[in-house]
């Protein structure tokens, strides 16, 4: 069982993570990028197609004109405002959570985000 002082550090830890700019702004853009139709239709798009090119692949009659059509859209989605400004979040919530990996990592002496993470062993 966790320790209290322990639980209530670690509380304090994720609140002040919270309070942070980056996190802030991070959320701010996925939210933005969720409700937005023309992203959203877009990526059901892009995904409907990924689904018939695998079925295509798989069946060898995949064309030149659908792979174009996929690459096509997918460069629609990589180049939509939206799209890069969550990536562009995304990459300064990840130096942020990398930073305090390396400051806990430090103060254990082990790396925290390892010692964190899930099993990936089946249980």
């Amino acid at each position: 069982m966790i320790d209290t002082q322990l639980k209530f550090i670690a509380d304090e830890f994720i609140r002040s993570l919270q309070s942070m700019p980056q996190v802030i702004e991070y959320l701010d853009a996925l939210n933005k990028y969720e409700n937005d139709e023309i992203i959203t239709s877009l990526m059901e798009n892009y995904n409907q197609l990924s689904i018939d090119f695998q079925k295509k692949q798989y069946d060898g009659t995949l064309t030149q004109a659908d792979i174009a059509e996929l690459r096509k859209l997918a460069a629609e989605i990589q180049n939509n405002k939206l799209y890069k400004e969550l990536i562009k979040k995304q990459n300064n919530l990840k130096e942020l959570l990398q930073e305090c990996n390396d400051i806990v990592s430090n103060e254990i002496s082990m790396d925290f985000a390892k010692l964190a993470a899930p099993s990936s062993c089946c249980s």
